[in-house]
C-alpha cells in the first residue's frame, strides 16, 4: 500500500496521509505492517538512502484496544481489592470495640467477685 510521509532529520515518521501533498514522500508499507504502523507511526523510521520505510521489529503485539482492555480489567481489579481491603479494617474496627467492651465487662466482672469476695469474708470473721 502507497501512503504519503513526512519524517525528521533522523528519519523517524512524523505524519502520514492517504493522498499526495506537498512535503510528503511517497512510501511502499507492507500490508502486515498496516496495523502496526497505525498504531506506532512514530517508531518507524524512514531509509534516505534506500528510500525504504523501516518496521523497528520490536513493536508490541497487542493492539490499544486489547491494552485497554486489560488495563480496564487490572483497574477494576484494583479497585475490589482496595474496597475489600476497607471492608477489612471496618470489620477489625468493630471487633477492636467489642473486644474492648469485653474486657470492660471481664473487669467489672472481676471487681465485682472482689467486692463480693470481700464482703463475704468480713461476714465470716465477726
Amino acid at each position: 500500500m502507497f501512503i504519503y510521509i513526512t519524517y525528521d532529520k533522523d528519519g523517524f515518521i512524523t505524519a502520514y496521509q492517504n493522498t499526495e501533498a506537498d512535503g510528503f514522500t511517497k512510501v511502499f508499507i507492507l500490508d502486515s505492517w498496516i496495523t502496526q504502523f497505525s498504531q506506532h507511526s512514530d517508531k518507524f523510521r524512514y531509509d534516505t538512502d534506500k528510500n525504504v520505510v523501516l518496521n523497528p521489529g520490536n513493536l508490541p503485539d497487542i493492539s490499544l484496544d486489547e491494552l485497554n482492555t486489560k488495563y480496564s480489567s487490572v483497574l477494576e481489579t484494583s479497585q475490589q481489592a482496595v474496597q475489600s481491603a476497607t471492608d477489612l479494617a471496618q470489620q477489625q474496627t468493630v471487633s477492636a470495640t467489642s473486644i474492648n467492651q469485653l474486657q470492660t465487662g471481664i473487669n467489672q466482672l472481676q471487681k465485682s467477685v472482689t467486692e463480693l469476695a470481700l464482703s463475704q469474708s468480713a461476714k465470716g470473721t465477726k
